[in-house]
């Protein structure tokens, strides 16, 4: 089984606060939408590291989510 690397409390601090600033949401509550989608969030920071492509596709799968749906 792979194992998961821990993602730095800082990333996602950072990663909170543009979610925050792309949905005007509180930081609290992109904490929490971040922690719904943690899997994903793990998989997107093991393939690329950084916060912004994170951030990127992620907006892109929540916005394709709810815009399908």
């Amino acid at each position: 089984m792979k194992e998961t690397k821990q993602i730095p409390h800082k990333k996602i601090e950072k990663l909170a606060k543009r979610m925050a600033k792309t949905f005007s949401l509180t930081q609290e509550e992109a904490l929490e939408l971040i922690n719904e989608e943690m899997t994903t969030v793990e998989a997107l920071f093991e393939e690329h590291k950084k916060v912004k492509s994170v951030h990127q596709y992620l907006v892109d799968k929540i916005n394709y989510t709810y815009i399908s749906a």
